[in-house]
Order: C-alpha cells, then structure tokens, then sequence
C-alpha cells in the first residue's frame, strides 16, 4: 500500500473514531457488493497504433498507477516507456 495513501486512511479512521481494519473490511465489502459493469471505448485512435494497443493491457495500467501513488510526477518522457 503506498504511504499517502496509508496516511489517509489513518488520518479518516481516527475521524471516524474507528479502525483500519474496520474501513478495510466496509470498502471491500462495498466493493466486492457492487456489480460488475462491461463497457467497451469506442476505437479513438489515429494512424499507426495497433503496437501500442497490444502493449496495453489491465497488468501494465495497474503499473502505472502503482507508479504514479508511489511518485505523483511522472516526467512525459516515462509515460512512452510505460505505454
């Protein structure tokens, strides 16, 4: 879990008088509560990009915004590398 976001939860648990694991447990539950939604985006691109397509996927979006929580400054020139 990255820091800021370990911060927050513990500077919103001691407002609500409660506990980590008690807004762990009521947002997993909200979560896994809600049903599932397919959407499909309409095809936006422009010129070549059927590689670029095929190296993104759920694995390397997630990387990315691991990476950005962990350094919310991502210099323009690292977002090529990732996608």
């Amino acid at each position: 879990m990255p820091d800021a976001l370990m911060e927050r939860v513990k500077t919103v648990a001691a407002k609500r008088k409660t506990t980590f694991r008690a807004l762990v447990v009521d947002a997993l539950e909200r979560t896994l509560d809600e049903p599932l939604q397919d959407f499909q985006l309409q095809d936006a691109a422009v010129g070549p990009t059927a590689d670029i397509i095929d190296s993104v996927n759920t694995q390397t979006i997630n990387q990315a915004i691991d990476e950005h929580r962990e350094n919310p400054f991502i210099p323009r020139s690292h977002w090529i590398r990732i996608f």
